[in-house]
């Protein structure tokens, strides 16, 4: 059964504002996934929370159905390390999330694929099982229908992956909280707010729904190139944390080379006072720096008057993202015409994208579980890409 919930901007900038007093402090551990024990213990103790007594939601990213190997996932030794520290000292844990493929049994099958559902020892919880209807002037498109649990959480426990994304250029602590939406919400407002900056806004607006109370960042393995979904894998050998999640993404923009305002997303959350995002300006702990030769997603173009027009009248006739099917991966399967917001994909056999449709939401590029999803070869050249 649904509620509506009205969602005033005020409680939740309060919430914002009691974890960005001072300056954002963030813990860089070395670490890899056979040893993350120590690396958890030492983030409980630099953040202490009272965790006794207390329903606290992980949320990792489960952005598919994607074994471990693929590193796209948040790796399961983090999430049973996590769930063992919490209940050892006192709290009851829930980890869920609400992968971008929708429906009951798509979710289950995501988090045994992982490893997530064996590595949450009994905890996970199918999150899209109870939707939520929230509404209110701060809330995206007026109404959004999110999770129950992320609402009744006492505590919750933010755990993105260290990758690019080709639609908002990284993915980390905030975009991982656009999984609070259920079902086809997240079709619904990639299709209302196609524009990147739209978009961006309304990825700020849904993470003010429920402001983590702690991000660990999953960073042993990351991803560079045209991410969330692809093979190009780079290793890291991080795990970051941090209360304030802005804080923690306009690090790792800094790590991959980007200038955090760059980011769309984290310069609209910059500019709202909801964390520092220059490291400069951080109270960082441990040793980090830009990782070399590291591959970003989709070119940008730069900003201001000049920029608008080179996006409008040369950028993007040219590289609007353009992606196709590789046959020889294809399982036919049709998750990628289920989900694609705009029906830009031909359903039956190889799928085919009508161009004129697309609003290069990169949903399909994203969950496409054989990761059959390419760009044209213009935009591999043009990005330094690989398939």
């Amino acid at each position: 059964m649904r509620e509506t919930f009205l969602c005033r901007g005020l409680p939740l900038m309060n919430k914002v504002d009691e974890k960005v007093r001072g300056k954002s402090r963030i813990l860089v551990l070395d670490a890899e996934y056979s040893r993350v024990d120590e690396a958890v213990e030492r983030i409980l103790w630099a953040f202490p929370l009272d965790w006794k007594g207390k329903k606290v939601l992980l949320k990792p990213n489960l952005l598919g159905p994607y074994p471990p190997e693929k590193g796209i996932t948040t790796h399961p030794s983090l999430i049973r390390s996590l769930v063992r520290a919490l209940r050892g000292r006192g709290a009851t844990c829930w980890v869920g999330d609400n992968p971008g493929m929708s429906g009951y049994a798509a979710n289950e099958r995501c988090a045994r694929v992982s490893g997530i559902l064996e590595a949450a020892e009994g905890a996970y919880v199918n999150l899209a099982k109870d939707p939520v209807e929230i509404s209110g002037p701060s809330i995206p498109l007026g109404r959004l229908v999110v999770s129950r649990a992320v609402l009744e959480a006492d505590l919750v426990v933010n755990l993105p992956k260290f990758k690019t994304h080709v639609q908002t250029r990284i993915t980390g602590a905030v975009k991982n909280m656009f999984g609070i939406l259920v079902g086809a919400e997240k079709a619904r407002v990639h299709l209302s707010l196609p524009r990147p900056r739209q978009f961006s806004e309304a990825l700020v607006d849904i993470y003010r729904i429920r402001v983590p109370d702690l991000t660990v960042m999953d960073a042993v393995v990351g991803m560079e190139g045209n991410g969330p979904s692809s093979r190009d894998l780079r290793s890291v050998g991080k795990i970051l944390a941090s209360p304030n999640g802005v804080s923690l993404d306009g690090l790792m923009a800094a790590m991959m080379g980007f200038s955090p305002e760059s980011v769309d997303y984290l310069d609209i959350a910059g500019e709202r006072g909801m964390g520092e995002i220059d490291p400069a300006r951080m109270e960082i702990q441990g040793n980090w720096g830009p990782l070399a030769n590291f591959r970003s997603p989709l070119p940008f173009i730069s900003r201001g008057w000049v920029g608008t027009f080179l996006n409008r009248v040369l950028y993007r006739p040219l590289v609007k993202p353009r992606l196709r099917v590789r046959p020889e991966l294809c399982r036919q399967c049709g998750v990628c015409v289920e989900h694609c917001p705009a029906k830009a994909l031909s359903p039956g056999g190889i799928p085919r994208l009508e161009e004129r449709k697309c609003i290069s939401c990169y949903c399909c590029y994203e969950l496409c579980p054989s990761q059959a999803m390419e760009l044209t070869r213009w935009m591999r050249w043009a990005s330094g890409g690989k398939k």
